[in-house]
């Protein structure tokens, strides 16, 4: 695990928080695995879905299946994205994307 910390956040693995069955998930994954993860932990249906976030602590409201994977990167996993150009931190990588082709076009 120690071989991942010079990595950036988004290639690290981190340790799944869902909240099942009274205790946290445990398992430990990588941010690209999390989708099917928390298929497996029942988060399921279309993008409109309503669902809540299980993960442990949370206290956001039901938001849309299609939104809760970013809420899990954005404020669970810590995922940020880097402007290689000038050093800005983004939530979203189109925000990193749109921030670039503004900013150092």
């Amino acid at each position: 695990m120690l071989n991942y910390l010079a990595e950036p956040r988004a290639q690290q693995p981190h340790t799944c928080g869902w909240v099942v069955g009274g205790a946290p998930c445990g398992h430990v994954l990588f941010p690209a695995e999390f989708s099917e993860h928390l298929r497996a932990h029942g988060v399921s249906g279309n993008d409109a879905t309503r669902v809540p976030c299980r993960w442990v602590a949370c206290d956001s409201p039901q938001m849309g299946r299609g939104n809760l994977l970013r809420h899990v990167f954005e404020v669970h996993l810590e995922l940020r994205f880097e402007c290689p150009d000038c050093g800005m931190s983004f939530t979203r990588r189109n925000s990193l994307n749109n921030h670039r082709r503004r900013a150092h076009a």
